[in-house]
C-alpha cells in the first residue's frame, strides 16, 4: 500500500484525478443496512492493471464500503499510529477506491515468516479469517523457501514490505470472509517485464516468488512493462485458486467494485475490477452440487489426525469435515472421514487429504445438496444471525456460536441468545 503520514476516516472520501490537480467532493458508494444478499458468493476478477494486495482490498471495499470502517478497525490493531486511508481517485477516466496505509515514520515490521504467522494469528479477529489469512502468508513462504533454497521456518521476506503486507494479507482475508466468497474467476493477469532493485540486487519481472506463484493462471502480455502482479497480489490469486471463467447456470451480480493502485500508466488505468455473483435462482431453488470425499483412518494418532484434518478445514475449498467413529475389518476401531468441498476443487482437496492422513485410498463423488434460503445480519449487541426460511415459509433466526462465545459464561451467552434470535 502506499504510506502516508495521517489517517483519515470512512467518511473523508474525496475524488483525485491525477490528470488535474483540483478535487471535487463526488457522491460516496451507496451504503444500507440490508443484509447481505444469502449464499456463498463467486467472485471474478478483472485485473486491467494489475494486482496488488492494497487494489484488491480497495476493489473489495469499494464493492461493499459498509466494510471500510471494520477495515480501518482491523489495521489500527496491526500497531501504534497504523491507520488506513480510502480515497476515491480517477485515472484514465475511471473511478475506483484508492487506499494508503498511514505509518509512523520509525516503527521496523517484521521480516521473518514466523513473525508474520504468530502477528496474523493474533490480530484475526475470527477462525475464518484466520485461515485465510495464514493460507496466503503460507503461500508466500512457500515460494520464498523455493526460491531462496531455505526452509519455511528461514524465510526472510524481501520482496514485501513488513507493514504493508501484515495489512495486506489481514484485510484481503477480512473482505473475502466477510462477503462469504466461496469460488473465484479471473481474466488474464497482465504479465508485466523489466526488472525491479531488490536488497539481493536487481532480479526480472515478475520477480520469482511472483512467478511461481501464478503457476496455473492465466497471462497475457499487453506490451506495458513494470510490476503489474505483485508478490502479495499472486498470493491472494493462489489462494482463491480461481477458474478462467464465470460458474455454469444462471448468475445474479450482486455488487461490483473498482480497485485503484498508486503506479499511473500510459493509456491504460491501473484498475483492478470485482464482481461479486451469486445463483439467480438461490432463493427459488437453493440446490448446488458439492465434492464429498470419503476415506478410513485406523493407524495415526488422535493428536496427528486432529492437526491433519484442521488444516484441511482450513483450506478455503472446503466446506465442512466430518468424523465419525466405528468399527472397520478385523474388528479395528477406525475414523471414518468425510470431507465436503466445492465441486470444482475435488481433486486438490483429495490430493490434501492424502498429504495430511495416513489414509491410502479415498473414494470421491458428487452430490446435490439442498439449503434453505437464508441471510445473514450483524445484529445487535455484536451478535450476527442467520434468518432461515423453511418450505412453509415460516422463518427461524439462528444467532452466530462465534460471537456468542465473547459474551462470557453460559448464562451471559443464552441472554445474548435470546435477545438476538428474538424478532424486532
Amino acid at each position: 500500500m502506499t504510506t502516508t503520514a495521517t489517517c483519515a476516516s470512512a467518511d473523508d472520501i474525496t475524488m483525485h484525478d491525477h490528470h488535474d490537480h483540483h478535487e471535487t467532493a463526488i457522491p460516496q458508494p451507496e451504503v444500507t443496512d440490508r443484509p447481505r444478499p444469502a449464499g456463498r458468493a463467486h467472485l471474478h476478477l478483472d485485473p486491467l492493471g494489475g494486482i496488488a494486495g492494497d487494489m484488491f482490498i480497495a476493489a473489495m471495499l469499494d464493492a461493499a464500503p459498509d466494510l471500510i470502517p471494520e477495515a480501518q478497525d482491523l489495521a489500527a490493531r496491526i500497531g501504534p499510529g497504523i491507520g488506513l486511508k480510502a480515497q476515491q481517485q480517477r485515472d484514465s477516466g475511471m473511478r475506483g477506491l484508492h487506499l494508503a496505509l498511514t505509518l509512523p515514520d520509525s516503527q521496523r515490521g517484521p521480516h521473518h515468516y514466523a513473525d508474520y504467522r504468530d502477528l496474523l494469528a493474533k490480530l484475526a479477529p475470527d477462525a475464518g479469517i484466520r485461515a485465510r489469512a495464514l493460507d496466503i502468508l503460507l503461500r508466500l513462504g512457500q515460494t520464498e523457501a523455493s526460491v531462496h533454497g531455505v526452509t519455511l521456518e528461514q524465510v526472510h521476506f524481501h520482496e514485501i514490505s513488513d507493514w504493508d503486507s501484515i495489512a495486506d494479507i489481514l484485510l484481503a482475508a477480512l473482505c473475502l470472509e466477510r462477503l462469504q466468497v466461496g469460488s473465484a474467476s479471473t481474466a488474464p493477469l497482465p504479465l508485466g517485464g523489466g526488472r525491479i532493485q531488490t536488497e539481493h540486487g536487481q532480479m526480472p519481472v515478475p520477480a520469482p516468488a511472483t512467478l511461481m506463484l501464478m503457476r496455473g493462471l492465466p497471462v497475457i502480455d499487453d506490451g506495458i512493462p513494470g510490476e503489474r502482479v505483485t508478490p502479495t497480489g499472486a498470493a491472494i490469486m493462489a489462494h482463491l485458486a480461481p477458474a478462467l471463467a464465470l460458474p455454469d447456470g444462471a448468475l445474479r451480480l450482486d455488487q461490483v467494485g473498482h480497485g485503484l493502485g498508486t503506479r499511473r500508466m500510459q493509456g491504460i488505468a491501473n484498475l483492478l475490477r470485482v464482481g461479486l455473483w451469486r445463483k439467480a435462482d438461490a432463493e427459488a431453488s437453493a440446490q448446488d452440487v458439492v465434492g464429498v470425499i470419503a476415506f478410513h483412518i485406523d493407524d495415526q494418532t488422535p493428536e496427528d489426525l486432529a492437526v491433519g484434518l484442521d488444516r484441511l478445514r482450513a483450506m478455503p475449498e472446503v466446506l465442512d469435515v466430518l468424523q465419525v467413529p466405528a468399527i472397520g475389518k478385523k474388528g479395528r476401531m477406525i475414523t471414518r472421514i468425510e470431507v465436503i468441498c466445492r465441486r470444482d476443487a475435488i481433486d486438490l482437496v483429495a490430493r490434501a487429504a492424502l498429504s495430511e492422513t495416513t489414509t491410502i485410498g479415498l473414494r470421491m463423488r458428487q452430490e446435490t445438496r439442498m439449503i434453505l434460503p437464508r441471510t445473514q445480519d450483524t445484529g445487535t449487541g455484536g451478535v450476527g444471525t442467520k434468518t432461515l426460511t423453511r418450505p412453509d415459509g415460516t422463518r427461524s433466526i439462528k444467532a452466530e456460536m462465534d460471537d456468542l462465545g465473547q459474551a462470557g459464561d453460559h448464562a451471559a451467552r443464552q441472554r445474548a441468545r435470546r435477545q438476538a434470535e428474538t424478532p424486532d
